[in-house]
C-alpha cells in the first residue's frame, strides 16, 4: 500500500486524530470534520471530476480519501500529479483489487472525521451535499442515524425518490424494503463510529452490497432526509453492477444467503419483504447465469430453489429453462 498525503493545516492534528472514546460521540460539533471516501478502479480521467467535485463544496471542513483499488491505468500516479498540493486530499493505493466495499471500508479506518460518506468515483457531489446532509447532525446535536438526500440518475434532470418527505423526516426499514430508491451510496452520511460499530460493508459482496449495508444499518440506526439533491451519477461506466453478469455469477448466492440468514431482519422486516428481497436476489443470479452463457448451472440453480420452495415457475422461466438445451456454455 502506497499514500500521498497532505492534511489540511487548518485543522488541529491533536483533536482530528483525539480517539473516539476520548470524545463525547453523542453530541455533534459545530463544524464536524466530514471525510469523503471514493473508492476507484482504473476510472481515469472521470476521477478527476469526483475529486473535483469534492474541492467544490460549500462546507469547509471535509478531507477526501481516494482508495486505488488496484488500478493498473495509473491513477494515484495522476491523481498526485493534477493535485500537487491539495490540502484535503489523501491517495491510498491497494496492493489487491479487493471490491468497492473492502475499498470503502479501507478509507472509513483511515478517515479523521466525525462524520463519514462516500462517493462513487464516476460521479459527482452537488455542491450543496455535505452541508445539507451535515445540517441534519447540527438540528440535533445529539442525532446519532443516517442522513441522506436525494440522487439524480443518469440520464435524468430531477431526482425520483420514490415519495414525498420533509426536510429532517424519518426513513424507516419497511419503507426502504418496499423501495430501495431512498438511499444510495453516494448520498448518506452517518457518524463514522457508527459504521464502524457496524463493521461496514460486506466485503465478501461484489454486488448488492450497499442493499444489504442499508438493510442492516436501518436494523440499527434511524434516517433522516436532509432535504437537497446530494449527488449526481453519470453514465461512463461500460456497464453498471446489475448487467455485470460475470461478477454477480462470482458472487453465487452470498446476497440471498446473508439476507435470509440476518436475525435482525428476520425479526423486523415483515415476511413478505424479506421474502420479495430473497426472491429478487434469487431472479438476479438467475438472470445472470441465463445471459452470461452458464445453461447447465443455471437448470441446476432453477432446480435447487424450487425445490426449497423459493421458486415458482413462470411461465418465463420455463421458456428459459427449455432454451438452455440448445445453448453452449461461454468459453
Amino acid at each position: 500500500m502506497t499514500a500521498f498525503s497532505r492534511w489540511p493545516t487548518r485543522y488541529s492534528h491533536h483533536a482530528i486524530n483525539r480517539p473516539l472514546n476520548e470524545r463525547n460521540p453523542t453530541v455533534m460539533n459545530d463544524h464536524p470534520l466530514v471525510s469523503i471516501v471514493i473508492p476507484t478502479f482504473n476510472r481515469w480521467p472521470h476521477i478527476i471530476d469526483a475529486v473535483r467535485s469534492v474541492k467544490d463544496q460549500t462546507y469547509a471542513h471535509v478531507e477526501c480519501l481516494v482508495i486505488d483499488d488496484a488500478s493498473t491505468d495509473g491513477t494515484v500516479a495522476k491523481l498526485v500529479s493534477q493535485f500537487p498540493s491539495d490540502g484535503m486530499l489523501k491517495v491510498v493505493k491497494l496492493e489487491n483489487n479487493a471490491g468497492q466495499g473492502a475499498a470503502r471500508n479501507h478509507g472509513a479506518r483511515l478517515a479523521k472525521g466525525e462524520l463519514l460518506c462516500f462517493l462513487d468515483s464516476d460521479d459527482l457531489l452537488t455542491k450543496t451535499s455535505i452541508a445539507s446532509r451535515v445540517s441534519v447532525y447540527l438540528h440535533d446535536r445529539t442525532y446519532n442515524g443516517l442522513s441522506f438526500g436525494d440522487n439524480i440518475t443518469a440520464g435524468h434532470e430531477k431526482p425520483l425518490m420514490p415519495g414525498l418527505k420533509a426536510k429532517y423526516d424519518t426513513l424507516t426499514l419497511a419503507e426502504y424494503a418496499r423501495d430501495r430508491g431512498w438511499l444510495h451510496t453516494n448520498t448518506f452520511m452517518m457518524p463514522r463510529h457508527a459504521f464502524l460499530a457496524l463493521e461496514g460493508f460486506r466485503e465478501n459482496l461484489r454486488q448488492k452490497e450497499d442493499v444489504e449495508f442499508f438493510l442492516r444499518a436501518l436494523c440499527k440506526y434511524p434516517a433522516r432526509y436532509c432535504g437537497d439533491v446530494c449527488a449526481r451519477m453519470r453514465d461512463v461506466q461500460d456497464a453498471r453492477a446489475r448487467s455485470d453478469y460475470a461478477r454477480i455469477i462470482r458472487q453465487g448466492t452470498q446476497f440471498i444467503d446473508v439476507i435470509r440468514d440476518n436475525p435482525e431482519l428476520v425479526a423486523n422486516l415483515p415476511s413478505d419483504a424479506l421474502e420479495n428481497f430473497i426472491q429478487r436476489g434469487i431472479h438476479t443470479y438467475l438472470n445472470a447465469l441465463y445471459k452470461g452463457g452458464k445453461p447447465q448451472q443455471f437448470r441446476s440453480m432453477v432446480r435447487h430453489f424450487y425445490r426449497q420452495g423459493n421458486l415458482s415457475l413462470s411461465s418465463r422461466l420455463l421458456k428459459r429453462y427449455l432454451q438452455t438445451f440448445f445453448q453452449h456454455p461461454r468459453a
